[in-house]
């Protein structure tokens, strides 16, 4: 209830028209910093910039995750070993990819893998005297001495394989020694043994080639040159009787030797069994070419005197042919005419004197 002196306040229609007015000026025209009735968080241009910046900022992330997924696959001729390549990783091995593996999933941010020969794959090295063949890639020139002191080259072929598939744990053992290493061929640069043919050609040429040329420096040092290269013994006094068996008996009981004892060798030096099924395939044994040059001339000389032999045979023989012929005539002359006619030229005119009473007999030639 109202008191009794409080006067009764009463609006006048004027009034409220204007306040209503005032009322939708002030909607019309909110103050700096406000919004419409009714408005959304969108309609702010400050909203609207930073949801932007988000949004790019999201989607650079899910990119460089996409790009940082990694899928790979391997061919049938090697085996991949892959390592962890992230940001926030270490290198170590993540996986290993057998030979002919379809799409298999590698992990974030890891490293392209370090392709190596299967084990199926036969690989091969040769060694050559030929100095021409040496400049082609896989192809090394190799000469040692023998027991006589001469320096002789090899043809040869070495067969082996890549542990690969067979051993994973030699293989990542391989990874983490000689896969870390970049090693130089001649006349090219550094590369590592997972970077193609010639990578792993230039590790070859550093790691197994000393071992096969000592154990070939081992094996031809027990012969004399005479007993591997027969042409020896003419420009080469040898110290000893040479080895009745011959010399090709005696390249067979070389690279016999040389097939028991370098698998073993290699894997002493190496630390690890990483080349199997060795195998080394000695095709000749040559002679410098000053040697080489000093026997063609001997053979050549040697040659002239056995056909100087042979023509003093044949005139011996001749000589005898006379004696006997000389024998003939002087006891048949009837003989001696004969032969004295069939040595008369054509179209000559043969007289005879058969006996010292008659008259000599004319013959007219044809």
């Amino acid at each position: 209830m109202r008191e009794p002196h409080e006067p009764t306040r009463r609006r006048s229609p004027n009034r409220a028209r204007a306040r209503g007015a005032r009322t939708h000026t002030r909607s019309a025209s909110p103050p700096e910093g406000g919004r419409y009735q009714g408005s959304t968080p969108l309609s702010n241009p400050r909203v609207r910039r930073g949801a932007a910046i988000i949004l790019a900022l999201f989607g650079i992330a899910l990119i460089g995750f996409a790009s940082g997924a990694r899928f790979q696959r391997q061919d049938i001729g090697h085996v991949g070993v892959v390592r962890n390549g992230g940001p926030l990783d270490g290198r170590s091995i993540r996986q290993i990819l057998l030979p002919g593996s379809g799409v298999t999933w590698a992990g974030w941010f890891s490293q392209k893998p370090h392709e190596y020969p299967s084990r199926s794959v036969v690989l091969l090295y040769t060694v050559t005297s030929d100095a021409g063949r040496g400049e082609r890639k896989g192809v090394d020139i190799v000469t040692v001495p023998t027991r006589d002191g001469v320096q002789v080259g090899l043809e040869g072929t070495l067969y082996y394989h890549f542990v690969g598939e067979s051993d994973l744990d030699l293989l990542r053992r391989f990874d983490r020694t000689f896969g870390t290493r970049e090693y130089t061929p001649e006349g090219g640069s550094s590369l590592s043994p997972y970077e193609g043919e010639k990578g792993f050609q230039a590790m070859v040429e550093s790691v197994v080639r000393p071992v096969l040329d000592n154990d070939l420096r081992r094996q031809i040092g027990a012969f004399q040159c005479a007993e591997i290269v027969t042409a020896c013994k003419l420009v080469h006094r040898i110290s000893r009787p040479a080895n009745l068996r011959g010399s090709n008996r005696n390249i067979a009981l070389v690279q016999n030797r040389i097939n028991k004892s370098l698998e073993d060798d290699l894997a002493g030096a190496l630390g690890g069994r990483y080349f199997v099924d060795v195998h080394f395939r000695l095709v000749r044994v040559t002679l410098p070419p000053t040697i080489q040059a000093t026997v063609i001339a001997a053979e050549a000389a040697s040659a002239q005197v056995h056909v100087a032999k042979q023509q003093l045979r044949q005139g011996a023989y001749e000589a005898k042919r006379n004696e006997l012929l000389a024998k003939a005539y002087n006891t048949s002359s009837g003989l001696a005419n004969i032969n004295a006619i069939r040595s008369a030229p054509k179209q000559s005119t043969v007289i005879i004197n058969t006996a010292k009473k008659q008259q000599p007999l004319l013959l007219g030639g044809k």
